[in-house]
């Protein structure tokens, strides 16, 4: 699969993965393993929305053992899953540009439903 762009080191953003969301729908078995087979997001049993979607869209959240709290960054960025190189908060087809787009994604609000 490619790898989408997304400004992560650019802009010094690690929104995407503090917390992970997916789809609350988001199967087990497509959770990202390390070489020994574990899993390294680990569930929160918290299920999010995002404000202005919250009666259509729920998310999972999940903590990554491989992000640092500290830095903002992967720890193993080079490396990372290939579900966290296919994410991107950026639409190559939108015509807001990519600073446009960021804010948006990192300005969302979201409210806890558990």
């Amino acid at each position: 699969m490619s790898e989408k762009f997304g400004p992560c080191l650019e802009k010094k953003c690690s929104w995407c993965c503090d917390p992970v969301k997916v789809p609350k729908s988001f199967p087990d078995e497509r959770i990202p393993v390390n070489g020994e087979g574990e899993k390294i997001w680990i569930d929160r049993k918290e299920i999010i929305a995002p404000e202005e979607t919250w009666e259509v869209q729920k998310l999972k959240t999940f903590d990554c053992v491989k992000y640092n709290k500290n830095s903002g960054l992967c720890e193993d960025y080079d490396n990372r899953s290939e579900i966290c190189k296919e994410t991107s908060c950026i639409d190559e087809n939108s015509p807001k540009t990519i600073d446009e787009q960021h804010k948006e994604t990192i300005n969302s609000k979201f409210i806890k439903i558990k």
